[in-house]
């Protein structure tokens, strides 16, 4: 799916030298750049749910050792 947005200059500077350096396309490297960024989100909801889930199944034992 083809998709357009503007980067700010100095952006899309540090873009092509990421891209120039790991001999790929501009195209190539905000891909990669998107699918790490949501794999950190997907990571950090589930860290979150664990959490929410570890507070709310184990409330007692947290609140004696408080």
């Amino acid at each position: 799916m083809a998709t357009t947005f503007n980067l700010p200059p100095e952006l899309h500077e540090q873009v092509r030298r990421i891209a120039a350096a790991e001999r790929r396309s501009i195209t190539q490297t905000l891909i990669v750049a998107v699918e790490e960024y949501v794999q950190r989100n997907q990571r950090a909801a589930k860290v979150a749910a664990l959490s929410a889930r570890i507070a709310d199944e184990d409330a007692e034992l947290l609140q004696r050792l408080a």
